[in-house]
């Protein structure tokens, strides 16, 4: 098991909440730039994965 320091595991939760946005700008934001239609299950993935990684920081991080 890996086994992280309080120094790590708050860089990784900064480094998941990074990843988080950035994720969601590509799936929900890339939407309403993009020359395809508005799909609703890409907003949806894309807001559900954000909370995922959130929410996994925030575990990591002991906030949660």
């Amino acid at each position: 098991m890996l086994r992280l320091g309080p120094r790590q595991r708050s860089s990784l939760g900064d480094t998941l909440r990074e990843f988080a946005n950035l994720e969601a700008a590509a799936l929900v934001l890339g939407q309403f730039i993009g020359d395809r239609s508005l799909s609703v299950e890409l907003l949806v993935a894309g807001i559900a994965i954000w909370v995922l990684f959130v929410g996994l920081a925030l575990a990591l991080e002991g906030g949660a």
